[in-house]
């Protein structure tokens, strides 16, 4: 393909807008937004490690909460985000195919841009970034994207019981993954983020790993102990990227089946689907809950998170498709309609209300408190999306990310 045509064709491929856009995938991440801030509230006010240590301390008015975070919210709507970023890839493909577009070289550039914009984000706004891991996972997805259904079901079952066999091993003394104590780390960002100044905080980011503060006894030397704690934290970044991976492959395998493009066409569909994933999903959340083990933790944050995660994509669509234009509706969508400015606004607020450079609430508030301020910088956003979108087509990051991915201005007041 020449200059001329390659030019042409990338004219052909402009962002979604109007029309074209599937309005209720917009709600939908929306409420991906929300789920996932109420969960983040947790690490924004404890520490993306302490909060599993400093929890159990909380006041009794707060335990309700926290249970309700756990088996509702926690491990359940990062899924939701993930699966439509793969859902979102496909449709990108199918439009590209449909225009004679270069999907390759237009994904790998956004893909790339997005890992720009996460490590900024990693290391001088908020460390609990995922968009370094969906970059990362995504160019690994490029190899699924244009795959068959029963490709993507196979792979999708295959990476499935391999990543997650290790984590249903019987409790074990000799089992290091189940015997890692993130404590001293987690007492280490109290301190930091407590009392450190800004650059204290993106220091702790650029010299500190969860694993650098483990104990591993007087018996492993210390070039043994950097060697182990290297391949530990390699080992947890790449099965972090596999587990997005899987569910960008199932966020493809929706995209190809098309049950979330016609939700009246698939409705006894997608009530099977969000009733199954609801019921076997919470029911092993439940478990997790109740329970007090490692296997437990394990299958309830990552089998069953992402179970219940379908179920509400499911009944969320369904639900979408009867009362569509009520104002909470509307309001997700524009929240998810520029869902890159608002997850990165999020950070930004909540470190500034929690760290102690900015106005020090980190550990204060509680889950109670902290969840309602959750939600009122939710209400927050949706109200100023809603102003933005009024104005202007894009949100401000959407429209840097769209401009580096076409290489072209497109339109930004309307």
């Amino acid at each position: 393909m020449d200059n001329n045509s390659s030019n042409k064709s990338v004219e052909k491929l402009t962002p979604l807008d109007g029309k074209e856009r599937l309005t209720h995938i917009d709600s939908l991440r929306g409420f991906a937004l929300l789920g996932i801030l109420i969960v983040n509230m947790l690490a924004f006010q404890y520490g993306t490690v302490g909060y599993k240590f400093f929890l159990p301390e909380l006041p009794v008015q707060d335990q309700p909460i926290n249970t309700a975070i756990e088996l509702f919210f926690q491990g359940s709507f990062y899924p939701v985000f993930a699966i439509l970023f793969g859902f979102g890839a496909v449709i990108m493909f199918e439009r590209s195919a449909t225009k004679n577009g270069p999907f390759n070289t237009l994904f790998f550039r956004r893909l790339l841009l997005l890992l720009l914009i996460g490590l900024i984000h990693m290391y001088f706004i908020w460390d609990g970034d995922v968009l370094v891991t969906y970059a990362i996972s995504g160019l690994l997805f490029m190899v699924f994207i244009k795959r068959k259904k029963t490709t993507l079901l196979t792979w999708f079952i295959l990476l499935t019981f391999l990543i997650h066999s290790m984590g249903i091993l019987p409790e074990d003394e000799t089992n290091i993954a189940l015997n890692i104590d993130f404590q001293p780390f987690a007492e280490l960002e109290q301190e930091v983020f407590t009392s450190g100044t800004y650059m204290d905080v993106v220091t702790h980011r650029f010299t500190n790993s969860p694993f650098d503060k483990m104990d591993f006894g007087p018996e492993m030397d210390p070039i043994e102990q950097e060697i182990l704690v290297s391949v530990l934290s390699a080992s947890a970044f790449i099965v972090m990227v596999i587990q997005v991976l899987i569910l960008f492959i199932l966020g493809g395998l929706l995209a190809k089946s098309k049950w979330l493009h016609d939700p009246a066409q698939n409705r006894n569909t997608l009530i099977t689907l969000a009733g199954f994933m609801l019921i076997i999903g919470l029911a092993i959340k439940g478990w997790m809950v109740m329970g007090d083990n490692p296997t437990a933790d394990y299958l309830g944050y990552f089998i069953g998170g992402p179970m219940v995660g379908v179920g509400y994509i499911a009944a969320f669509v369904l639900i979408y498709s009867r009362f569509s234009s009520t104002s909470i509706f509307t309001g997700l969508g524009a929240v998810g309609r520029i869902a890159l400015t608002n997850y990165l606004l999020q950070s930004i607020i909540m470190t500034t209300l929690f760290y102690g450079y900015g106005i020090g609430l980190f550990g204060k508030l509680g889950t109670l408190v902290g969840t309602l301020l959750a939600l009122a910088v939710f209400i927050l956003q949706i109200i100023g999306s809603k102003w933005w979108l009024k104005r202007y087509r894009f949100g401000p990051m959407e429209y840097l990310w769209r401009t580096g991915t076409y290489l072209k201005f497109p339109s930004f007041k309307k």
